[in-house]
């Protein structure tokens, strides 16, 4: 078979053809760096760059790829600076003067800068992550590159990556046209003056469903700020200033509510930076329902409470609904250790937001009755119970 396929799919093709495409691929020309030619012969193909380091394995050993993964970087914004690309000695790429040769719709796959962010008069890596066709499929096919921002074209065949440098400061997009499909890539931000966020504050740790959450950034930079952005994975967030609100959901229950904010200058610097997280909790949906008992009785004590189930211990800082059994006594009141003796000076309990000042004998907001519900962290893993008496 795989003599067939060479005949089929190189007999129009010269093997000088076939080498200075397959260096394209493999990053080499395409990106316009010098090519040294090998000491001595050699069967094996020049290293992939890192976007495409599946390939160069696949080609050595001749096998298909078409079910192999490839490492895409990660366009997530996390609460530090993100790392930024210096300006580099590279060369621009330009396009390749061969003929395209005719798409053949078998290659797709995902484009993207290989750094998101760069500085203001820095190159850029533009890669493109194969998801279908094989290796040889995309030495052959056409890849055209096209940036808006820049008017800008570059092509060649099996070019999947190219570099592009930025003196102006901005977000700038890009699209590929590979095999035949065009597809968008993700964005690029280049970094001019910059901005420095110092904090993304919530005005509570814990909020119940129906409650506004509300954060506020401080942000400061050397060139005027000129916009704040907010987003959300959970709920809707409205701001469009240093401050945004959310409301809490049921169906939030038990999850942490942490938004972006991506500062701009006027500069066309952005910045992004991760918020506070707020656990939000749904009255109505009991994680615990307590029982009536002497938490300090030799039954719970340290060295039984090891076997007791996990489902009776209130987590480590993940706040959580607790209910008063029917069978307790109106006025209640609460008693609670920490699942590790070790641990009983470093056990907090907070309830509904307030800070319990003895854990040994509490009344949960001074209403505990049969059926009561509120929410409940402990700082440490800990065993409360309704007091009998």
């Amino acid at each position: 078979m795989t003599s067939s396929f060479f005949k089929k799919r190189f007999f129009y093709i010269p093997a000088s053809a076939l080498f200075v495409s397959g260096l394209s691929l493999f990053g080499l020309s395409a990106c316009g760096d010098e090519v040294a030619g090998p000491k001595e012969p050699s069967s094996q193909l020049p290293d992939d760059p890192p976007a495409v380091s599946s390939e160069s394995k696949l080609s050595q050993e001749g096998g298909s790829s078409s079910s192999s993964t490839v490492s895409k970087p990660s366009s997530s914004s996390s609460q530090a600076s993100k790392p930024v690309a210096s300006s580099s000695s590279k060369t621009a790429t330009e396009s390749s003067e061969e003929v395209l040769n005719e798409p053949s719709l078998k290659v797709s796959g995902s484009c993207g800068p290989k750094t998101p962010i760069i500085e203001k008069g820095g190159m850029a890596t533009w890669s493109f992550y194969r998801e279908g066709g094989d290796v040889f499929d995309a030495i052959m096919a056409p890849f055209v590159w096209k940036f808006p921002e820049l008017n800008k074209t570059v092509q060649g065949n099996g070019m999947n990556s190219v570099d592009v440098s930025y003196e102006q400061s901005g977000t700038y997009t890009a699209t590929l046209n590979v095999d035949g499909a065009d597809v968008v890539c993700d964005p690029l931000q280049v970094q001019g003056i910059p901005i420095t966020i110092n904090s993304c504050k919530a005005d509570k740790e814990t909020a119940k469903a129906g409650e506004t959450i509300t954060w506020k950034v401080e942000a400061e930079s050397d060139a005027n700020i000129t916009g704040y952005a907010w987003t959300s994975t959970l709920g809707t967030i409205s701001g469009s200033g240093t401050s945004a609100t959310l409301s809490a959901e049921a169906s939030m229950h038990k999850q942490k509510v942490a938004p972006m904010v991506a500062v701009t200058n006027d500069d066309r610097t952005t910045q992004t930076y991760q918020c506070d997280g707020v656990t939000v909790l749904d009255p109505e949906s009991v994680d615990l329902v307590l029982i009536v008992a002497d938490v300090n009785s030799p039954q719970y004590g340290e060295t039984n409470r090891a076997n007791l189930p996990d489902s009776m211990f209130i987590p480590a800082q993940s706040p959580i609904t607790a209910q008063v059994p029917n069978t307790a006594k109106a006025n209640c009141n609460l008693s609670c250790v920490p699942k590790v003796g070790a641990d009983y000076m470093s056990l907090k309990i907070t309830v509904d937001g307030n800070q319990v000042d003895n854990i040994g004998y509490f009344n949960p907001g001074n209403s505990c009755a049969p059926g009561k519900k509120f929410s409940i962290e402990a700082t440490v893993t800990a065993l409360c119970m309704v007091s009998p008496n």
